[in-house]
């Protein structure tokens, strides 16, 4: 093994302070602005919780192992999600399983787990390649020459969902759904300085009004999917229960119980799909490409490739097939786990670890934070897919690494998401070589996901 390769991070600071000055909230809020990721500073890579008060407001932000098992899991009911946090998803996601909550939230759950159910996912594999194949055979014809990598993997990964959610004869404008999407997630993602400063609502906020044109837009997109989906099945529900695209099951879901979901819920979920799962999807597989392509693990993954006839074994089995591949995409969910940062407010008092919890504490868990951590992973800012290989990956804590969260809110969809990304990163890795040609490394930037300030400029040369 030759030396490993470690990308570049925003600059940490050198320490941070239990009480704030005006000129520290200055600073915090231009920083907030620029990348949120630099407003940790080294305290908490190596501190297990650090707590203080800022605007009015106790926090404290958790990154010890055991303490996020504490009020993620085993006291979950005692933390809802923080005000800050609904603020940026409600006007987007409304009742989608996400933002969701109490009853509304336990219903949704309910009605969608079947959804998502391990059996179902696997049904799912053979579209995902059809996608993937059809991706790679129409970049052979660029062979030779140079892509924005992050811009393929959102348009992969937006075919896939598009592919396993709605109907063959969907009609649905990628261009102007795809065009919105990167207008939410790029413009509209970040709390105003006026919400942090507990404004009221009926001050306005600059972009409110573009991003509700554009969330209606959204709406009206996928009521007109749905209202079609409807009249195709109308009268015939033996058809209907026959369809196996997620817009179907949805349709389908809770109706034998006596409580389906509303065509409002019905959308919202499918926005929440949509946009949370092709986003979060789409930038993993993007710095998958970086790292490995920037590593000896191209050359690893490869051999791995070439040494297994994979069309005589079902998708679903890739992974555990694959074990280089999955490793190095499990590393990348650590360096770059797609939700940066988990938000709850206490709603009762609380202890974790030695820390008294007041209600309405903000308790925060960065997973950007908790997998470079200095007292949990050696070498932590290195590209080591070698943590997650046979026995290693055995003494990694369940609450060391949440690439899809933990909990009762644990990602419902992510087998879905493993699924995609290792179908995808095989037939792409199988059929190409690639090289990072960019001027200039990619700086990870926290929007709603962690994404690349750059393009991910990638040489592709067929294998």
């Amino acid at each position: 093994m030759t030396e490993l390769f470690t990308p570049p991070i925003p600059e940490r600071r050198i320490s941070d302070r239990e009480t704030y000055n005006f000129s520290d909230y200055i600073w915090f809020f231009k920083t907030l602005a620029r990348n949120p990721l630099e407003t940790y500073s080294t305290r908490s890579y190596e501190q297990p919780i650090v707590a203080g008060r800022s605007l009015g407001i106790d926090f404290a932000t958790i990154h010890d192992p055991e303490c996020v098992h504490q009020y993620l899991v085993k006291n979950a009911a005692n933390y809802r999600f923080d005000r800050l946090r609904q603020i940026i998803f409600e006007p987007i996601l409304r009742e989608g399983l996400l933002v969701a909550e109490d009853e509304l939230w336990r219903k949704t759950r309910k009605s969608i787990t079947g959804v998502f159910t391990p059996r179902y996912v696997a049904t799912l594999g053979g579209i995902m390649a059809n996608v993937a194949d059809k991706r790679v055979k129409d970049l052979m014809a660029r062979n030779g020459s140079e892509i924005a990598m992050a811009d393929e993997m959102v348009e992969a990964a937006l075919d896939i969902l598009i592919a396993c959610m709605f109907a063959p004869e969907t009609e649905i404008d990628r261009a102007r759904f795809t065009h919105n999407l990167d207008l939410i997630f790029t413009n509209h993602s970040r709390p105003h300085i006026l919400d942090f400063m507990n404004a009221p609502d009926w001050i306005p906020r600059p972009g409110h009004k573009r991003r509700a044109q554009i969330m209606a837009d959204l709406h009206a997109q996928l009521l007109d999917i749905l209202n079609a989906q409807r009249a195709r099945f109308a009268g015939n529900e033996t058809a209907l229960a026959d369809k196996n695209d997620l817009l179907s099951l949805l349709l389908r879901a809770g109706v034998k119980e006596g409580e389906p979901l509303t065509d409002d819920q019905i959308i919202d979920n499918l926005l929440t799909f949509l946009a949370a799962g092709h986003e979060t999807s789409a930038r993993t597989l993007g710095w998958a490409f970086y790292l490995i392509a920037s590593s000896e693990y191209q050359d690893l993954i490869a051999d791995e490739l070439d040494s297994l006839d994979l069309s005589d074994l079902p998708e679903h089995k890739w992974q555990t097939a694959l074990p280089v591949l999955t490793a190095a995409l499990k590393e990348t969910m650590r360096l770059y786990p797609a939700a940066g940062n988990i938000s709850r407010m206490a709603v009762e008092a609380d202890i974790i670890g030695d820390l008294e919890i007041k209600p309405g504490t903000a308790v925060s868990t960065a997973p950007w934070v908790l997998h470079r951590h200095q007292k949990i992973w050696e070498n932590p800012d290195t590209f080591d897919p070698r943590r997650f290989m046979g026995t290693a990956a055995d003494k990694i804590h369940r609450y060391a690494y949440l690439p899809f969260g933990a909990g009762p809110r644990v990602c419902v969809g992510a087998s879905f998401a493993m699924q995609e990304m290792i179908i995808i990163l095989a037939k792409y890795l199988k059929a190409f070589r690639f090289t990072h040609t960019g001027t200039e490394a990619p700086m990870p930037l926290m929007q709603i996901t962690i994404q690349p300030t750059t393009p991910l400029m990638m040489g592709i040369e067929k294998r």
